[in-house]
């Protein structure tokens, strides 16, 4: 079963089958939003079996030439050497046509992965966490005391504004901070979009403070992306959009609240933390360089 390197739009039709199949076995789903919303942009590496997807990997190449990778195998299909026999397909490619380093994302950290990655000697750098806490109690008002206000997003008047906000907020953040207008627009387009849940923290002159984004959908409510200018940083502008979200999401019916916070940011950590949130899951990103 030879392993083949194809475009990612070559495979719109078979993927969300075998993603969703994947998913549901494995509780965790083994491709992030941004591949889902950018197959086209993707390079796929495949293993079928009678015409059928049994391996999937899709990578995209980072700016120092690494080839950073999401792969999953068919759960039927496990325990064949699938797994092995691509992720040494993506070295090869890594090698070929980078500079050799590879990185892969593990959702959730499922055992396979970790006996995948350790086997192979690729080293565990970046940790993700998904944190939940639910929505049962009364909420805290938010406490602004310059003038400040908490409005929602308005994409004419804020596009522009947040995408500059949201790369220096996540200036050491290759996927999030990386964003441009056609990622936001291609968000926007999604059915749980609501201008509504994105929640916008300005000064008392109109200056963008911070933002919160929230995700509604009928499992549950997420905070979808929150950060505060780095020059605002202190003022307790964070807690104030934390508040403010959790606010919302209690009025749009939601019973739990999500999050994912990269575990370096341990300012972040400490805030959900104390606002009482637990761990969910871990997504574990492993790298090796030649």
């Amino acid at each position: 079963m030879p392993v083949k390197a194809v475009a990612g739009d070559t495979i719109t039709d078979a993927f969300p089958k075998f993603a969703k199949t994947v998913e549901l076995s494995d509780g965790v789903a083994a491709f992030n939003e941004d591949t889902v919303l950018n197959l086209g942009d993707r390079e796929a590496h495949t293993v079928e079996i009678d015409g059928d997807l049994a391996a999937l990997a899709l990578s995209h190449r980072l700016e120092d030439g690494t080839l950073e990778s999401e792969l999953a195998v068919h759960p039927e299909l496990r325990a064949r050497g699938l797994g092995t026999q691509l992720l040494q397909a993506l070295r090869n490619y890594a090698r070929e046509t980078g500079n050799g380093a590879l990185q892969l994302w593990a959702h959730g950290n499922l055992a396979g992965a970790q006996q995948l990655a350790g086997g192979q000697g690729f080293a565990n750098v970046r940790t993700l966490y998904q944190l939940e806490m639910p929505l049962t109690a009364e909420v805290a008002e938010p406490q602004l005391t310059d003038g400040e206000r908490i409005r929602s997003f308005d994409r004419e008047r804020d596009g522009a504004d947040w995408i500059a906000l949201n790369a220096q907020v996540f200036a050491t953040h290759p996927e999030q901070g990386a964003l441009q207008l056609a990622d936001l627009d291609a968000r926007i387009a999604q059915d749980w979009f609501d201008a509504e849940d994105f929640l916008i923290l300005e000064s008392s002159r109109g200056e963008m403070l911070g933002y919160n984004w929230l995700k509604v959908t009928p499992e549950e409510g997420e905070i979808y992306v929150i950060g505060v200018a780095e020059k605002a940083a202190g003022h307790g502008y964070g807690t104030a959009l934390m508040l403010a979200g959790l606010q919302r999401l209690r009025e749009r019916g939601a019973n739990t609240v999500a999050l994912y916070v990269d575990g370096e940011n341990e300012r972040a950590v400490a805030l959900y933390r104390r606002l009482g949130f637990t761990e969910r899951t871990v997504d574990v990103q492993y790298r090796a360089n030649r």
